[in-house]
């Protein structure tokens, strides 16, 4: 570098031609070392950090980000920004309730409280916590991933591990206290939030979506009682067949086959399906703390512990940290805890009597994903639209009911068929759903599948392959910083797992569309084998 800026000083003052090519012989050559020293230092960082999954994929994104990061400033004062985030966070679940309310007055919903007879179980099959011991404390940790962000004490995961031959006793100990006397520390209640901006202005509030951050002990105790509050809803059949979310074995791809199955089934018998994808606004927020504790005694939670419950959901707060500003803190009154291991099993019990009050259409569920279809004759169109305006409203006053705020301009409206048959179907074909008309829409999003009315799924592919490629780019101009091994894992992750996620749904695609994928992968082939 020195010779480089003298050769440069010798040509400002010379002007001479010669001078200026051999300044430019000298500039080029140190580029060309700063990128080798680049490349050695990024590729040793990785060999160092190789077991190391944390620092190694902090690594790996630093070299091949996610998204173009923007480092955001703020007009007004941090505190006030973190106070007015804070205040938008936390009132979400009530004004989503209140709204629900308001949409149900609006269109004449006639609501009743949502608190049927508790059923009464034998005492032997009522579900209470049982005494965990050091041994299931020390599998649960164990099992738990040492990456994730730790809670407002700072003390992370991978501490506890480490600490885990002294502290094992006394935190099993607290464990077994909580759940002996249906209480759950008020210290374990609190959350930090980092809002996440979604797209548009990083200032309004709305446009973040919050990342909570809880203390992974409490994560430990969670992880305890739904370890057995689950094999108790599993011996007794507890949860609905409809529901798939928190069950062992029913990831999002079985809904999507049983689903796709039903409407390919209906095209061999030359009949269509409606598909109605509902769209809940900030369900796990608006869940009801009164109706969610009454649904947990239905389902066979023994009085202790719903005392345990209660306390684990109420008295609970939160505050926004914005770089090293922090909120004030504002008490959470609905919902269940953001971020926290319990809130999809809670969830699910919230919304578990919903299919069963459907009368003529199906409806399935993946937590709060929910879709009503049908399969009909084309003769019986008029009929059909009939019953599934019924069921619409019957799932609409079902959530209005329960605080949920279900949204009509949302919620995508699908006839699935073949050309043919779909040919037959009229234009003017449309549903009334809470005020709002419902025309059909020739593509649609479901749990990650990009659903279209013929199931062909081109656009899916066409948008699966456009992103795998990109990405394949990213990792090709970048990789001569990965050995062999990081390299696979890199590829891995980043764009066969994308391939393979519910790739039995819509692998009887086209031969064209199949060609389209056996490309990415020889694409993918080349990339690694240099």
């Amino acid at each position: 570098m020195k010779s480089r800026d003298l050769h440069l000083h010798r040509f400002q003052l010379t002007r001479d031609e010669g001078d200026w090519v051999v300044y430019k012989e000298y500039r080029n050559n140190v580029k060309t070392k700063i990128k080798a020293a680049a490349k050695d230092h990024t590729f040793n960082e990785v060999r160092e950090h190789k077991y190391n999954s944390r620092s190694l994929w902090k690594i790996i994104n630093n070299i091949i980000p996610l998204k173009e990061k923007e480092t955001q400033v703020y007009s007004k004062d941090p505190k006030t920004v973190a106070d007015d985030f804070n205040l938008f966070f936390s009132s979400v679940g009530r004004n989503a309730a209140a709204t629900a309310e308001s949409l149900a007055k609006d269109n004449n919903v006639a609501l009743s409280k949502p608190l049927s007879n508790v059923i009464t179980y034998p005492s032997d099959q009522l579900f209470n916590f049982q005494s965990v011991t050091c041994t299931e404390v020390q599998r649960i940790i164990m099992a738990m991933p040492s990456n994730k962000s730790p809670g407002p004490d700072k003390i992370g995961m991978r501490v506890i591990k480490d600490c885990l031959p002294i502290i094992l006793g006394p935190l099993t100990h607290m464990i077994n206290c909580s759940l002996m006397t249906s209480t759950f520390p008020d210290l374990w209640k609190i959350s930090e939030v980092i809002p996440l901006l979604n797209e548009g202005d990083h200032e309004i509030a709305s446009n973040n979506r919050p990342l909570s951050l809880l203390e992974v002990v409490s994560k430990v105790c969670e992880k305890v009682v739904l370890n057995q509050f689950s094999s108790y809803l599993k011996e007794f059949n507890r949860i609905s067949s409809h529901q798939s979310g928190n069950r062992s074995l029913h990831p999002t791809e079985t809904l999507n086959i049983f689903v796709t199955d039903t409407m390919l089934e209906a095209i061999d018998n030359k009949n269509l399906t409606a598909l109605i994808l509902l769209d809940l606004s900030k369900a796990f927020d608006s869940v009801s703390h009164s109706i969610l504790l009454h649904k947990l005694s239905c389902i066979g939670a023994s009085p202790e512990a719903v005392k345990w419950f209660q306390d684990y959901l109420t008295g609970r707060s939160q505050y926004v940290r914005i770089g090293s500003t922090k909120s004030s803190a504002r008490p959470i009154t609905h919902g269940v805890p953001q971020g926290a291991i319990l809130s999809p099993l809670l969830f699910c019990i919230y919304i578990n009597d919903l299919p069963g009050s459907i009368q003529s259409c199906n409806l399935d569920s993946y937590v709060d994903d929910s879709k009503l279809y049908k399969s009909f004759c084309i003769y019986d169109l008029e009929q059909t639209t009939i019953n599934l305006e019924a069921d619409l409203q019957i799932a609409a006053k079902w959530c209005l009911e329960h605080q949920l705020l279900i949204n009509p301009e949302k919620t995508k409206f699908l006839v699935v068929g073949s050309r043919p048959m779909l040919q037959n179907v009229p234009t003017e074909i449309s549903l009334t759903f809470l005020g709002k008309t419902i025309r059909p829409v020739l593509l649609a999003k479901d749990l990650g599948i990009n659903l279209d009315s013929y199931l062909s799924y081109d656009d899916h592919i066409s948008k699966l392959v456009s992103s795998c490629m990109r990405k394949l780019c990213q990792i090709n101009r970048v990789k001569d910083s990965f050995d062999n091994e990081t390299l696979k894992l890199v590829i891995e992750t980043l764009v066969i797992n994308k391939l393979l996620y519910c790739s039995t749904v819509w692998s009887n695609t086209s031969s064209n569309n199949i060609n389209k994928l056996q490309s990415v992968q020889n694409f993918a082939c080349r990339v690694f084998q240099g």
